[in-house]
């Protein structure tokens, strides 16, 4: 989700605060914004009935994250909200079958797997989704950003009200 402020008088506000305060109270507001996306991803998202080999029930809950996004553009300010994996994940169990629960797969049996090199599975593996192939899925990133939007829109708003409002009487 892009949000984009073009109010000309917010604009002009944000200008007249020196540049380490609005960096800090933009970067807080948008951060707020992503922690109700991840609430919203961690209720979502399925729990691991039985433990099975490398795999850890809830582990997948607790590595779901925001993580500080990098532009190249001055004045844009990105966080991330998306699965822990790899060697941060110390701990609380590595969750790295967050892709196949979101972007789902066609289930196979022992020993029936697609054969071939990458280009000849991918080709593979579109002609069975195309033929009807039952694909399993169980997405949870996605419903929750649609479903979080309104709150992650007012948390940014309140959170900008907060910080910005002793900005602005330093000033004044």
């Amino acid at each position: 989700m892009t949000v984009t402020v073009n109010i000309a008088d917010f604009r002009r506000q944000l200008a007249e605060v020196e540049k380490r305060t609005r960096l800090r109270v933009t970067r807080n507001a948008v951060r707020a914004a992503a922690s109700v996306f991840r609430r919203f991803a961690q209720d979502r998202a399925p729990v691991l009935k039985t433990p099975a080999k490398n795999r850890v029930p809830g582990a997948l809950k607790r590595n779901i994250a925001i993580r500080r996004g990098s532009s190249r553009e001055i004045g844009v300010v990105s966080v991330g909200v998306g699965v822990r994996v790899g060697k941060s994940t110390k701990g609380r169990g590595v969750p790295f079958y967050w892709r196949w629960l979101e972007g789902g797969w066609i289930p196979r049996g022992r020993g029936k797997g697609i054969k071939g090199g990458d280009r000849s599975k991918a080709l593979q593996r579109r002609r069975l989704i195309a033929g009807g192939a039952r694909r399993r899925q169980f997405p949870f990133l996605a419903p929750a950003f649609t479903a979080g939007q309104g709150g992650a829109v007012q948390a940014f708003n309140d959170r900008m009200e907060r910080e910005f409002a002793p900005a602005m009487r330093d000033i004044k």
